[in-house]
């Protein structure tokens, strides 16, 4: 009887361990126009960490062809001007803020 009662318990529990996997979601992470609007002032200000320039130059953007580009665009400042933590707190060169301010500019400009 006390092997009946176990099976049974170890089943309920076993049962409500798959409802909550299965109404649990992945997180994904999805960046829109107003979100990368944001980081990019973030850069430009200093106020942006080496992490979230790396998850931003790093994750793919599939859902908006135009925001992928200016993504590939950050790749390539990078590249260029990419100085990593310094004291004033920004992550390009001057130059590379530079080029960075244009790119936010015009994609403010094509958002009106």
């Amino acid at each position: 009887m006390n092997y009946l009662i176990a099976i049974l318990i170890s089943l309920a529990i076993l049962g409500l361990v798959l409802l909550v996997l299965s109404l649990v979601r992945t997180p994904h992470y999805q960046l829109d126009r107003e979100a990368v609007l944001r980081f990019l002032s973030l850069v430009v200000n200093g106020q942006a960490s080496d992490n979230d320039w790396s998850v931003f130059t790093s994750v793919p953007i599939r859902h908006d062809a135009q925001l992928e580009r200016v993504r590939l665009r950050c790749v390539e400042l990078e590249q260029q001007y990419y100085l990593g933590s310094t004291r004033s707190g920004h992550l390009l060169s001057a130059e590379g803020i530079e080029h960075l301010q244009a790119l936010l500019e015009t994609l403010q400009s094509q958002q009106d």
